[in-house]
């Protein structure tokens, strides 16, 4: 198998040719560690492979998805760092701002003085966005991050509602207004970061329904407009 890979090193992009023997399938993770083998001096990150890690996330012949349960099919792959992320070396990228984000808006719980019981029912509404491993694909295939534009993204925002909807956490209404710099009225809701985040934890679903919360208190304006965003 021809595998090439676009690799960041001393401050630009250059692509690398390899040619490797693996099983039929192999994952991606399995072909990087093959390359490895062959440069040792290659930089990727990969930790449990049991896809709950998500840092090993790349794009795959243009797709972002993650490197461990990802297979290969044909004679010839494209890998590359995922978009929108500081480059370190190779395919490794930062993953800081993720961090910064959820140290800036309090994404932990405050537990309460009384200790709750949570329902089925309402462990219901907040089961998909409990799922959500900050690989941060969601961030790097959303068209207002790349572009640069004010909004916190959709990563974080899948672990805000995860919280904020639970009885558990104290902070109820002072938590609403505590996101308001997220700007999620800068979403475009064109439904990427549900196409591929590797989890299915829709995090569109979550932007929307927190900004609708977020206009009905009167914190921010209801839209009115249609974008009639089809993605990318």
């Amino acid at each position: 198998m021809r595998v090439k890979l676009k690799l960041f090193r001393d401050g630009s992009f250059t692509l690398k040719e390899f040619e490797v023997e693996t099983d039929e399938s192999p994952t991606v993770l399995e072909v990087l560690q093959k390359v490895k083998e062959i440069d040792p001096s290659l930089s990727f990150r990969a930790m449990c492979r049991a896809s709950i890690c998500g840092t090993c996330a790349v794009k795959v012949n243009g797709q972002h998805r993650l490197a461990c349960n990802t297979r290969v099919s044909g004679d010839e792959v494209l890998i590359e760092p995922v978009d929108g992320s500081k480059p370190i070396r190779d395919l490794v990228v930062s993953h800081e701002e993720i961090f910064e984000a959820m140290r800036r808006n309090k994404v932990w719980f405050v537990p309460r003085d009384e200790n709750l019981t949570l329902e089925p029912s309402q462990l219901a509404k907040t089961s998909k966005a409990w799922d959500c491993i900050l690989c941060g694909i969601c961030n790097n295939v959303c068209p207002p991050l790349i572009e640069g534009k004010d909004f916190g993204g959709p990563a974080i925002t899948t672990k805000i509602y995860s919280i904020e909807e639970d009885p558990r956490d104290s902070l109820g209404e002072e938590r609403l207004g505590d996101i308001l710099n997220l700007n999620l009225q800068n979403c475009v809701h064109c439904s990427n970061c549900n196409l591929f985040c590797p989890k299915g934890c829709m995090p569109e679903r979550w932007i929307t329904l927190l900004e609708g919360k977020l206009a009905q208190r009167g914190y921010i304006q209801k839209k009115t407009e249609d974008f009639g965003f089809l993605g990318f």
